[in-house]
């Protein structure tokens, strides 16, 4: 009899949410995995940002090896800013599915991210929500969505609700349709083809936190007892309906499976936002030009003219959804007319300035010589004075209310990451002291103040996710504080008896496996690597790339 192994993916789960659900009896399906099986939080990558997190999971390698450090990535040697959507095109290394699948085992993957457009070496396989708009070729082989959505109806990749006062009902309508369509197909799919890994991946779990974690948090300042009075009843169904889903998919496969489940981050509050690029100008390290026009939009600057204040309205009038609603053209089209009346980094005088911020969570970039388009700093010395100096300013950097320092670990991007793609990485990654701030820097020039109170979504990242396993193999009611997402592929790896590619940077959970498991299975590395027979691939069109950036704006994943 073949092994099998079932991996369950709950984008941004955290013990903090599901211990507290469990102890009140709301899922008693995953209380009793649990205490049949081990757990241990989940230490992500930094940045704590979802496509390079699972492809972290799947590679079992850090960024600079994979080469996904957030969302949008830099053309590798255009000189230009971050502007290119992730996809499985410039992911660099072969999943462990795909490494399984050469030693032939089946599998089957759903809705992980980074995986459109889909391959498999042996098996089937859905992509993820980052598919652009319209493209029907989101599965593998191509006829397997035509199957699919005969049986089901056309197939939900997207979650699209966004929170406004008085549309809670809405976004709960969109997780509870998400678990039950993708559950449907997950038990289709399981019944109907061969498959010895099966690796799934369920998103509202993950936008549940950001859009309505206040309804939760009293101590956010978005909360309001009668909205929580309002819809706690349907919240703590929604988290049932979870809890009810891991127990439809552990019913399907009985107890020989060894099953994983596991997120890419953990999640909590977010109160403040940090736009770094107002602090660079304002340290004078990021230079406007001197013409008309940027002085014109530099005054309304100041006046408060800026992204902030347009959402803000909008959501005072009920009008943030339109941001989901007027279409990607129309959505470009905004933008562009927002940049043409608002400051951003088109405005910027490269000539003069030394660095900017391009991304969430800390992310800070030289603006090099040779590297940049119109780099002015030069490398060697004065790079590493730059790099000095700012880590000092960030250092002495202290919340204006607490008094306390505002920044946590500043790391070098060779303090992170080691392989081919370091160098596309950020000069500079930090994370702040306190995580209910966070700092953005993907929309430029959010708002005319360094430091704001938050607005969207009122839950965001953290740096510890989930690790359970439950199986034949593992040892039941252990508890652990040192898995990391990096290990989850030599450790599935692990459970199939297989060798571990020499170049993969996690390591093998040992500890979980039973003791006669580690006897009969020592530990194998190979000579292989993860990266043999992964290839660059076409990439997305303009126009596809243009859907993805104005889709991952509206859902606040670009600030």
């Amino acid at each position: 009899m073949s092994k099998k192994v079932l991996f369950i993916g709950l984008d941004g789960s955290t013990f903090d949410v599901l211990d507290p659900l469990m102890q009140q009896g709301l899922m008693p399906r995953l209380q009793r995995f649990i205490e049949d099986g081990v757990r241990s939080p989940l230490e992500t990558t930094i940045p704590p940002i979802t496509p390079t997190a699972w492809v972290s999971f799947a590679t079992g390698t850090n960024p600079g090896k994979h080469g996904i450090f957030e969302f949008l990535l830099r053309r590798k040697g255009s000189g230009k800013l971050p502007d290119m959507p992730v996809s499985a095109r410039v992911r660099d290394g072969l999943p462990f599915w795909d490494i399984l699948g050469n030693q032939g085992k089946p599998a089957i993957v759903t809705n992980m991210p980074v995986t459109y457009p889909p391959t498999m070496t042996n098996g089937v396989m859905v992509a993820d929500f980052l598919t652009p708009r319209g493209r029907s070729d989101f599965t593998f082989p191509e006829s397997l969505r035509q199957e699919i959505e005969a049986q089901f109806g056309e197939y939900q990749l997207y979650i699209t609700e966004v929170y406004t006062p008085g549309n809670v009902d809405k976004i709960l309508d969109q997780l509870f349709a998400e678990l039950e369509y993708k559950t449907k197909v997950n038990l289709y799919l399981m019944q109907n083809y061969p498959w010895e890994i099966y690796v799934t991946h369920y998103w509202s779990t993950d936008r549940f936190q950001h859009e309505l974690w206040h309804l939760l948090d009293q101590t956010h300042p978005f909360f309001d007892q009668k909205e929580h009075d309002a819809h706690i009843g349907r919240i703590n169904e929604y988290w049932s309906a979870v809890d009810a889903t891991l127990g439809q998919l552990f019913d399907a496969i009985g107890d020989d499976t060894t099953v994983f489940m596991g997120s890419d981050h953990g999640f909590g509050p977010i109160k403040k936002f940090l736009c770094f690029n107002v602090w660079l100008l304002n340290e004078g390290l990021l230079v406007l030009k001197r013409d008309a026009l940027t002085r014109f939009k530099k005054a309304l600057f100041r006046l408060g003219l800026t992204p902030d204040l347009a959402y803000r309205s909008a959501m005072k009038l009920g009008l943030a959804h339109l941001r989901l609603s007027v279409g990607v053209s129309n959505r470009s089209s905004l933008m562009k007319l927002a940049n043409s009346l608002m400051l951003s980094l088109d405005d910027v005088d490269w000539s003069r300035t030394v660095a900017f911020s391009k991304g969430n969570y800390g992310q800070m970039f030289i603006n090099l010589k040779g590297r940049e388009e119109h780099g002015i700093v030069e490398p060697g010395a004065e790079y590493e004075r730059v790099l000095q100096d700012l880590t000092t300013r960030l250092k002495q950097l202290t919340d204006p209310e607490t008094r306390e320092p505002l920044i946590g670990d500043i790391w070098r991007r060779e303090d992170l990451y080691s392989g081919a793609h370091t160098d596309e990485s950020p000069d500079l990654q930090f994370l702040p002291t306190d995580m209910t701030n966070k700092p953005l820097g993907t929309l430029d020039l959010t708002s005319n103040k360094f430091i704001t109170p938050v607005y969207g979504n009122s839950g965001d990242h953290r740096m510890h996710g989930i690790m359970i396993g439950r199986g034949p193999d593992l040892q039941k009611g252990l508890r652990f504080h040192t898995a990391r997402i990096i290990d989850y592929a030599p450790t599935i790896l692990h459970a199939f008896g297989a060798e571990i590619p020499a170049d993969m940077d996690g390591r093998v959970w040992e500890e979980i496996f039973t003791e006669e498991y580690r006897r009969a299975n020592p530990v194998r590395k190979s000579d292989a690597s993860v990266y043999e027979g992964s290839s660059d691939m076409e990439l997305m069109s303009d126009e596809e790339s243009e859907e993805i950036r104005e889709r991952l704006r509206s859902l606040g994943y670009l600030g």
